[in-house]
């Protein structure tokens, strides 16, 4: 008697870093609590403001004024000097600035 089973492949770290190299932003919106991010592939990403204490301190022209950099692989504020990733939204990573700073 034979099994059929489903073998899915096995995710490895190099596919993870691919994917996550290709997550280019089609389309931002900022808000006073939320930077979200529509990507080209559908998805839509969002980090909270405060992950970003510079951010979190902006105006909120300084938050709108923001350029798409790297071909959609992230933002800059020049206002601010600050830049934030797809990847590290992807991953889950707050700036490591503290907010006092």
């Amino acid at each position: 008697m034979s099994q059929t089973t489903d073998h899915k492949p096995r995710l490895t770290r190099q596919m993870l870093e691919d994917e996550l190299d290709r997550a280019r932003i089609r389309r931002v919106n900022v808000t006073e609590d939320m930077l979200t991010l529509y990507l080209e592939d559908g998805r839509t990403v969002g980090m909270p403001i405060v992950w970003s204490p510079r951010l979190s301190r902006a105006s909120e022209a300084e938050r709108k004024n923001y350029e798409i950099i790297g071909h959609g692989s992230g933002l800059h504020w020049p206002d601010l000097d600050e830049y934030v990733s797809v990847r590290s939204i992807l991953l889950g990573r707050q700036s490591a600035e503290r907010a006092s700073d």
